[in-house]
C-alpha cells in the first residue's frame, strides 16, 4: 500500500518537502527547500524568480521567496500562496516527523509529518494542480502566480509581506492555500505579539531587606490586565466561525503566553519578569486601532495598580483580512468547492492568521482553503494530512481557473 501510494506525484514531493527542516528562522533549511521547489518548477516551465527577504531583514538568514508564473496569456493573474516554514517538533511523536510516514486508518490514507498539513500539503496540492493543468492541456482563463515563501509561522513580515510591500507581483484574485478544508475561508483575524517589562530591584531571596520582587509586582499588574480579554472577547466580526465552534462569529482574543525571568537560581528575588501576550483581530480591525486600544488599558492599568516601572514592546503587528460574502470571486469559489468536495460547505471566518493580510491592501478579492481537518493536530504531535483533503484541494484550484 505505501510503495503505491508513493508513487502518487504529491506524496513523492510531500516526503521530499517533510524530509528537509525547514523550521522557521533555519536558513540553511530555508535555501534548501527552496531550491528543491525552484528545480522542480523549472520542470513544469515555469517562469522562476527568487526574491530573497534577507534583503530587508539584514539578520544574515536567508528568506528565499519562490515565486512561479504560468503566463497563459490571460489578462487576470490569480496568486497561490503557500508557506514552507514550519514550526519545531515538540512532544514525542510515534512517528518520525521529519520522514514522511503514510497509514491507512480506517479506509482513508493519512500522511504524517511535521508541516504535512501546515502548509507543505498545500504546496504540493498546488504544484499539483499546475503539473495537472500543463500536462492534460487544460484551457486556464487565468494566469497563475504560486508564491511559496518562508516566515508565515511568525508574522510573514520578511516572506509574503516581502512580496506584497515591494509588489514583485501583480494579482487579480489570491487563494490563500493555508487553512481549514472545513469550509470556504473568506477572512482570517490579525495578529499582535508584544512583551510587557515589570521591573523590581534584584536581591536574595533569604535576605529580601530592599529588593523589590518583580515578579510580585507582574501577579498583581496582570490581573488587572485580564481584565482587557473581556474587552478583545465584545470585538464581534461580521464573519461566521466553523458550526462546530461554541462562538457563532469570530471574535477579538488577549492572552498571557509566556513568562520569564534571567533567574537560574532559587534563592534570587528577581529585579525583572517579560511576559509575553498574543492579541487577535477580527478581520475587519485596523491594526492602528487595536494597538491604540492596547496600549491605552495598559496605561490605564500602570494608573489602577500604582505599578509604574512597566513598559510594553510590540514585536509584532500585522492585519487580518475579509473579502465581502457576496463578492462574484467568493461566489465562484464557493461553488466550486462544493462541487468538488460533494459537500455543502460553509463560508467562514479563520480564528488563526494568515499570510493573506499582507495583500489586503492589493484590494482584490482573497479566500483561502488548506488542507486540515480534525485529526491534522496542526503545530502540534502527529500532525498529519488526509491524501483525500491535498486532492481536494488540486481539485479546487483546477476547477477554479478552468470552468
Amino acid at each position: 500500500m505505501g510503495s503505491n501510494v508513493e508513487k502518487i506525484y504529491e506524496v513523492g514531493l510531500l516526503k521530499r518537502l517533510v524530509s528537509i527542516k525547514s523550521v522557521t528562522g533555519n536558513g540553511e533549511g530555508y535555501r534548501e527547500i527552496a531550491s528543491l521547489l525552484e528545480d522542480e518548477l523549472k520542470k513544469l516551465g515555469l517562469k522562476i524568480n527568487i526574491y530573497d527577504g534577507e534583503t530587508e531583514a539584514k539578520d544574515g538568514i536567508p528568506r528565499p521567496c519562490v515565486v512561479a508564473i504560468y503566463d497563459v496569456g490571460a489578462e487576470k493573474t490569480l496568486g497561490i500562496l503557500t508557506h514552507y516554514d514550519v514550526v519545531d517538533v515538540g512532544g514525542e511523536w510515534k512517528y518520525n516527523p521529519f520522514s514522511l510516514e503514510i497509514v491507512e486508518e480506517n479506509g482513508e490514507i493519512r500522511l504524517y509529518g511535521r508541516g504535512a498539513a501546515d502548509d507543505k500539503g498545500c504546496i504540493v496540492a498546488a504544484i499539483g494542480a499546475v503539473k495537472d493543468i500543463i500536462e492534460k492541456g487544460l484551457e486556464s482563463h487565468w494566469n497563475l502566480a504560486l508564491i511559496i515563501v518562508p516566515d508565515e509561522e511568525i508574522g510573514g513580515r520578511y516572506g509574503a509581506g516581502y512580496i506584497a510591500r515591494n509588489k514583485y507581483i501583480d494579482l487579480d484574485a489570491l487563494v490563500v492555500a493555508d487553512s481549514s478544508s472545513m469550509g470556504l475561508v473568506v477572512g482570517a483575524s490579525g495578529i499582535v505579539h508584544g512583551e510587557i517589562i515589570l521591573r523590581g530591584a534584584q536581591g536574595h531571596a533569604g535576605y529580601i531587606f530592599g529588593s523589590q520582587n518583580a515578579i510580585h509586582k507582574a501577579i498583581i499588574f496582570l490581573r488587572e490586565m485580564l481584565g482587557f480579554t473581556t474587552i478583545r472577547s465584545q470585538k464581534l466580526s461580521r464573519l461566521k466561525n466553523p458550526p462546530e465552534y461554541p462562538i457563532p462569529r469570530l471574535w477579538g482574543r488577549f492572552s498571557i503566553t509566556k513568562i520569564n525571568t534571567r533567574n537560574i537560581a532559587y534563592n534570587i528575588v528577581p529585579g525583572e519578569v517579560i511576559v509575553g501576550f498574543d492579541m487577535r483581530l477580527i478581520p475587519e480591525e485596523d491594526v492602528e486601532d487595536a494597538l491604540a486600544e492596547l496600549k491605552s488599558f495598559f496605561e490605564m492599568t500602570k494608573y489602577k495598580t500604582g505599578i509604574h516601572d512597566a513598559s510594553m514592546r510590540i514585536i509584532r503587528a500585522f492585519p487580518g483580512w475579509m473579502t465581502p460574502e457576496e463578492h462574484k470571486f467568493v461566489k465562484h469559489a464557493h461553488k466550486i468547492l462544493r462541487e468538488i468536495t460533494g459537500k455543502d460547505l460553509p463560508i467562514i471566518g479563520m480564528l488563526g492568521g494568515n499570510d493573506g493580510g499582507w495583500f489586503r491592501h492589493y484590494g482584490i478579492p482573497i479566500v483561502s482553503f488548506g488542507v486540515w481537518d480534525e485529526k491534522s493536530h496542526i503545530h502540534g504531535v502527529d500532525e498529519s494530512a488526509s491524501l483525500n483533503r491535498i486532492m481536494d484541494l488540486k481539485n479546487f484550484i483546477i476547477k477554479l481557473v478552468t470552468s
